[in-house]
């Protein structure tokens, strides 16, 4: 019996034992539970505490995922950059097509299309006019200076053939960049735009026309030389005859080791020089010629420059207006100094003198040597220690010749010899 209750005992006592799980050992936690606690928490925590939630830890990256580029660092100051592109050539305002404002006349001359233009004054302007080609000009007005400088051109457009405004700014603004000026005008039902492109040197002037309601064309580009500023001792020269004035000519000479300039000056631009007589502002010119010397220094002001001989001519109240002709510095005399000629024309007379003077300075003073007026159409021919002078007596009636010697006695010229040369039909 004893043994039976035993046996019962043993298979009765696994059914009394599930319910009651089996105690865990006492581990310490882990570090991030530790770093969940608060650091006051050594046994129970309070109620009223907030505990934070361990945070997931980032997944693991793929073995053969990409790994990202590193971040770029902005370069140090020593860090040389590398040289920006060049810039393309730019066109400069003295060139459209086959003309160059920087030719000479006789580069000119030289041309094909110009053959037929008489180029051969000294100084002077033409009218040339010029075959159909791709560049679709008409004419080409050209005005050149003493010692063969061109200083402008005006180039036409056939009417018939003339480029529409967009396209030739187009290719303008392309070439040179944009223009630093545009105007537009009203005349009557007509408008008139004019654009400019410039450099230190040249401007180039672009003139189109339409009507209102119609696309305009264009009628001419003008290239002509800027006036460059004068330089060194010339600095402090400013003749201011006139508003507008423009030096044309000018050359620094010394006599007695005192610096004089010789200048000549205009009111016509460039662009008018071209024009010629048929230029509006033509008839109405206004020259300007001097002789200017730099005086000496003294303890109240520095040296400047002082008028020593002024010559004005042109404007609107002269019927006949007297202009420059040509200006120069030479010696005429023949004994190696320089000497002053100047010739004056009127509009009447066209490329011959009306009056010449010739001057010179001896010790400080200006001196004159030869002084002619009221000549009809004549021609100046100067050799050392000799002028002479041609003019005709009229039409086909012969050539007065008059020369003039230099007299060292009278330090001036005197008429040594006046004759009549018959016409070529005598």
């Amino acid at each position: 019996m004893r043994r039976l209750l035993t046996a019962l005992t043993l298979c009765a006592a696994p059914a009394f034992a599930w319910p009651h799980p089996r105690k865990a050992p006492r581990s310490h936690p882990s570090a991030l539970q530790e770093a969940a606690l608060p650091a006051s928490s050594a046994g129970s925590r309070p109620s009223s505490a907030t505990t934070t939630l361990p945070q997931a830890a980032p997944p693991r990256p793929l073995i053969n995922a990409p790994s990202p580029p590193p971040a770029s660092t902005p370069p140090g100051p020593a860090a040389v950059k590398p040289p920006a592109p060049p810039a393309p050539p730019a066109i400069p305002p003295r060139r459209f097509g086959r003309f160059d404002l920087d030719q000479s006349i006789a580069q000119l001359r030289a041309l094909p299309d110009l053959k037929g233009c008489d180029l051969s004054a000294d100084a002077g302007h033409a009218d040339c006019a010029l075959p159909r080609d791709a560049d679709k000009l008409g004419r080409a007005l050209i005005a050149w200076e003493t010692g063969g400088v061109v200083i402008a051109l005006r180039l036409v457009f056939d009417p018939q053939a003339a480029p529409a405004l967009t396209d030739l700014e187009w290719q303008l603004t392309r070439g040179g960049g944009p223009p630093v000026l545009e105007q537009l005008r009203r005349e009557k039902d007509q408008k008139i735009l004019t654009l400019e492109w410039e450099d230190a040197e040249h401007r180039a002037t672009l003139e189109a026309q339409g009507s209102l309601a119609q696309p305009s064309r264009a009628i001419a580009v003008t290239l002509e030389r800027r006036q460059l500023p004068l330089s060194g001792e010339l600095t402090g020269l400013r003749p201011r005859p006139f508003p507008g004035f423009r030096i044309r000519w000018l050359k620094r000479i010394e006599w007695d080791g005192a610096p004089h300039a010789l200048l000549w000056g205009t009111s016509l631009s460039p662009a008018q020089e071209a024009l010629g007589e048929n230029g509006p502002a033509w008839a109405t010119q206004r020259n300007y010629v001097a002789l200017w010397k730099l005086g000496s220094a003294s303890p109240q002001q520095p040296r400047r420059w002082r008028p020593l001989w002024e010559r004005e001519t042109g404007g609107d109240d002269e019927d006949d207006a007297q202009r420059v002709l040509r200006v120069d510095a030479r010696d005429v005399t023949g004994d190696g100094v320089p000497d002053v000629e100047v010739e004056l024309s009127c509009d009447s007379c066209g490329a011959t003198t009306s009056e010449l003077i010739v001057k010179t300075v001896r010790a400080g003073k200006l001196v004159d040597l030869l002084s002619r007026r009221e000549l009809f159409r004549a021609q100046v021919e100067m050799a050392p220690g000799q002028v002479r002078i041609r003019e005709p007596e009229g039409e086909d009636q012969g050539t007065t010749v008059s020369t003039y010697a230099y007299d060292r006695g009278k330090g001036a010229f005197v008429l040594a010899r006046e004759e009549r040369m018959g016409s070529p039909r005598e």
